[in-house]
C-alpha cells in the first residue's frame, strides 16, 4: 500500500488521509506524546541515555527550588538529569537525557524546578515522575510554527497511533481531528 501523502499546515498541523477521511494532526502534541512515550519506557527499564556535559552548567534557582532538586537528586538521575550542588542556590547540571539534545539545560532544569515545587503535594512518587516527563517532553518537542521537512513528517506520522490512543495532550488539548468521508460528503453536498 502507497504511503498517504502528508503536508503540514500553517507550520502547526499535519494533514493526511486514512481508512476513515482526513486526519489533522497538532505537530506538538503528537511529538510531545512520542518523547514521552519514548523517555517513560526509556526511564522505567533503566535504559535512558545520558548526554554528560563536558562543562557541568551552573543553574541559579530559588532557595525553594535548590532544595527541592537536591531532595529528588536520585529522581531526576531516573530521568537522565544528573545534579549535583554548587553552593548556595546553584545547582550544576552535568548530564541530561540524549533524547533531548536540542534543550537547553538551564531551561530544563528551571522547569523541572518549578514542577518539583509545585508538584510536591503528589502523593505517589510514581506520578511525580510522569509529570516530570510531561513537563520535559513538553519543553523539548516541536512547537507549532516550526517548518518540518517532508522527512520530519513522515517520522512523526508513524507514531500517530500514538495520539489516536489518547485524543488528547497532557494538558487536555484535542491532538487529532478526523473529518469522515462522510462527513465530508455531507459538506460537499455530495449526499
Amino acid at each position: 500500500s502507497t504511503r498517504p501523502l502528508a503536508l503540514q499546515a500553517h507550520n502547526r498541523y499535519l494533514v493526511t488521509t486514512s481508512e476513515d477521511g482526513v486526519v489533522i494532526i497538532d505537530q506538538h502534541a503528537l511529538h510531545e506524546r512520542i518523547l514521552y512515550e519514548q523517555l517513560r519506557q526509556k526511564a522505567l527499564s533503566g535504559a535512558l541515555e545520558v548526554q554528560r556535559l563536558l562543562v557541568p552548567q551552573p543553574v541559579d534557582l530559588t532557595s525553594t527550588e535548590a532544595a527541592a532538586v537536591m531532595e529528588n537528586q536520585t529522581l531526576l538521575a531516573e530521568l537522565g538529569i544528573q545534579v549535583e550542588p554548587f553552593g548556595g542556590d546553584t545547582i550544576l547540571v552535568s548530564g541530561y537525557p540524549a533524547l533531548l539534545a536540542n534543550l537547553d539545560p538551564t531551561q530544563l532544569l528551571q522547569q523541572v524546578a518549578q514542577q518539583l515545587v509545585d508538584g510536591q503535594r503528589l502523593p505517589e512518587r510514581r506520578d511525580l515522575l510522569d509529570q516530570l516527563l510531561h513537563t520535559i517532553s513538553c519543553k523539548a518537542a516541536i512547537k507549532a510554527g516550526d517548518h518540518l521537512s517532508p522527512e520530519e513528517i513522515s517520522a512523526l506520522l508513524e507514531h500517530r497511533h500514538l495520539v489516536h490512543d489518547a485524543h488528547h495532550c497532557p494538558h487536555g488539548r484535542p491532538t487529532t481531528l478526523v473529518f469522515t468521508r462522510e462527513e465530508l460528503d455531507r459538506r460537499f453536498k455530495r449526499i
